[in-house]
Formats: C-alpha cells, sequence, structure tokens
C-alpha cells in the first residue's frame, strides 16, 4: 500500500493575483493611490504597482484564453486568442487616448509599435528561437499569404495614407475619409474572419500534439471563460488608472514621448510573444505564425474602428499619419515580411533580418531626441 502523501493541485493559487489585482485597480480608480506619477518616491512606487498587477492580469487572461482555445482547436483558438489580446490592446489604447490630455499620437504610436513588435522583434525573434536546433522551420505558405496582404493593405490605409493625402494634410483624414477606413478595415476584418473559419480553415490548421486534444478536453471551459473575462476586465481598468502616468514616467527616465506607444505595445504583447515564442520552441512555427500575424490584422482591423468611433464620440482628433522616417521603417518591414513569410520556409538568417529592423526602428526613436538632448 502507497502511505506516501499525496499532494492536492492547488488549481485556483495563481489566479489569487486577480484579487490584488481587482482592488488595485479599485484603488486607482477611485484615486486612492499618490497622485503624482514619477515626481516623488510614493508616486513611482505606485505607478510600478499599477503597471505590475496589470501586466500580470494580462498573463493570466491569456492563460485562461489559451485553455478555452485549446478546446476549440485551430483556426478557431487562435482566434480566441487573438481576440482576447486584441481586447486587451483597444481597451488599453482608448484609454491612454482619454487620459493622456488630448494627445493626438498616442493611438498611431501605439499601432505602429505593435506592428514594429509583431513584425519585427517577435517574428524575429521566434525564428531564431526555432531555427536555433535545426537550420530551418517550415509552416504552411497559405496562411501567411492570406494574413500579409490584410496587414500591408490596412496598414497603408490607416497610417500612411493620412500622411499622403491632401485634403486633410498633417496627419490628419476628412469625415469622409474616416469613415471609408474605419469601415473598410472592420468590414474586410470580419470577412477575414469568416474565411478563416469556413472556406479557407485548412490553412491554419495546426498538427497537434499525441495526447493533447485529450488533455484539452479535460479543461474545465466554464471555469476558464469566466476567469478570463475577469482577467480582461481587471486589466482595462488598470490600463485606464495607467493613462495619464505614462508621460511622466517617461520623462523621469529620459525617455522621448515616441516611447509612449512602445510602453503600451509592449504591456499589452507581452503575454502573447511569450506564447508565440514558446510555440516556437517546440517546433510549431505554424501556431507561431498564427498567432503573430493574426494579431497584427487585428490590430488594425479593430483598433482603427475603435480609435475612430472613441474620436466621433468624444471629438478627439487622432493623428493617424506616420512621419516620413517611419513610413520608410514600415515600407522595410512590410517587404521584408513578404519575402521571409510567404515562402513557408524561415532561416536563422531571416531571423537577423527582422531583428535589425526592430532595433533599428527603437533607434531612430531614441535619434530624435539626442539633439533636443544635446542642446
Amino acid at each position: 500500500m502507497d502511505f506516501r502523501l499525496r499532494r492536492a493541485p492547488l488549481r485556483w493559487t495563481p489566479d489569487l493575483v486577480l484579487i490584488v489585482g481587482a482592488l488595485t485597480a479599485g484603488a486607482g480608480l477611485l484615486g486612492l493611490g499618490p497622485a503624482e506619477a514619477a515626481s516623488s518616491f510614493a508616486g513611482a512606487a505606485w505607478s510600478g504597482w499599477l503597471l505590475t498587477c496589470t501586466v500580470v492580469c494580462a498573463f493570466r487572461a491569456m492563460a485562461h484564453a489559451d485553455r478555452v482555445a485549446e478546446r476549440f482547436g485551430e483556426p478557431l483558438g487562435t482566434i480566441v486568442l487573438t481576440v482576447s489580446a486584441i481586447t486587451i490592446e483597444v481597451a488599453s489604447v482608448c484609454a491612454f487616448m482619454l487620459g493622456s490630455g488630448g494627445d493626438p499620437t498616442v493611438a498611431r504610436d501605439s499601432m505602429f509599435s505593435v506592428l514594429m513588435i509583431i513584425l519585427n522583434g517577435l517574428v524575429g525573434g521566434c525564428i531564431l528561437v526555432g531555427t536555433w536546433s535545426q537550420h530551418e522551420r517550415r509552416f504552411n505558405p497559405d496562411a501567411s499569404s492570406m494574413y500579409l496582404p490584410l496587414i500591408v493593405a490596412m496598414g497603408f490605409f490607416a497610417l500612411v495614407l493620412p500622411r499622403l493625402g491632401t485634403s486633410e494634410p498633417g496627419g490628419w483624414m476628412t469625415n469622409g475619409m474616416e469613415v471609408f477606413v474605419a469601415g473598410g478595415c472592420l468590414g474586410v476584418y470580419l470577412a477575414f474572419l469568416w474565411m478563416q473559419t469556413s472556406r479557407y480553415r485548412g490553412y491554419f490548421a495546426v498538427e497537434e500534439e499525441h495526447g493533447h486534444g485529450a488533455a484539452a478536453h479535460a479543461v474545465p471551459i466554464g471555469r476558464s471563460t469566466v476567469l478570463m473575462v475577469i482577467s480582461l476586465v481587471i486589466v482595462v481598468l488598470g490600463a485606464k488608472c495607467m493613462a495619464g502616468r505614462v508621460g511622466p514616467m517617461l520623462q523621469a527616465v529620459h525617455l522621448p514621448s515616441g516611447f509612449g506607444g512602445v510602453f503600451i505595445a509592449m504591456m499589452v504583447l507581452a503575454p502573447e510573444g511569450l506564447a508565440a515564442i514558446k510555440a516556437s520552441d517546440r517546433g510549431d512555427m505554424q501556431r507561431s505564425v498564427n498567432v503573430l500575424l493574426g494579431s497584427a490584422v487585428s490590430t488594425i482591423g479593430l483598433t482603427v474602428p475603435a480609435v475612430l468611433g472613441v474620436r466621433a464620440l468624444t471629438g478627439l482628433d487622432p493623428e493617424l499619419g506616420l512621419e516620413t522616417p517611419y513610413i520608410g521603417l514600415l515600407a522595410a518591414t512590410f517587404l521584408v515580411s513578404s519575402l521571409t513569410l510567404m515562402r513557408g520556409r524561415v532561416n536563422t538568417v531571416h531571423g537577423l533580418l527582422h531583428l535589425l529592423l526592430f532595433f533599428g526602428w527603437l533607434l531612430t526613436i531614441l535619434d530624435e531626441s539626442l539633439p533636443n538632448a544635446i542642446e
């Protein structure tokens, strides 16, 4: 007879952080914390605590979304993951836009940062991790050939055309153009989702590991769904509390305001990026491609209509057109992504090229602040 002590698994222990996150977000909304974001030690500590709780709850949201996704399989599983992540992103961008004192570039910088982090930083990282032990990784090129044209076309209309247009110069759009861009992005994205789950479902299929499906059916989907929704709500409230604190925090560490979008993007992409890197580490490059490129499509397809909807309701005037250097970086990113991801085969050199563009983008943001710092 086996008399060894058996410990019951503490299934709910990781989700205790949701209680802490909810209390922290509630305190922030009620104004119980220090008002100063970075001018005092207490204000900086409170801002750091808000950020930590928000990011940890975002990880819990994506963990539960992953469990729910396992029950649905592909491509519905990836859609659950991307919709969960984009919910965090859209809510965070709108919260930061409303709480930034009318800064017109918050939404643009956030969307552009998400695209650059996904298409260069995370794609490059996943390729390097996936090809570290093998010379080459393969995935279905039909999937990337569906994603990339959508990303390029919607990215051009949302982030480039407003800068090139003459009817409303300076990066803005006229009312008619806003309706076209918002409606077009949303309509194309919804059509893509319908095609992805029906006619072209096989393009995004992922080969499941042995025994994976049996484990997925053992997951209590009801509990995971409820906790996923709770986590998302806490993250949205935490982002609202952080909205007015990003600018002062960046000033305190002498970073340019352009890093505000980078900050938001890194906060909302951390859980999803980790999931994509883990998938590539176990050789599942198809899942990495689905998650990352699906998030890039969702970023434009849902964030642009949400931002322009906030403009219609609040009167804020977002500037969506990128400046000239960043248009060049976006064009180079689209070109390199098309050349490396449309073949269905990637190697280490491809990963290095994407990372080169990623660090070049970060250096460009820093380079803008160097003349001011010298003066």
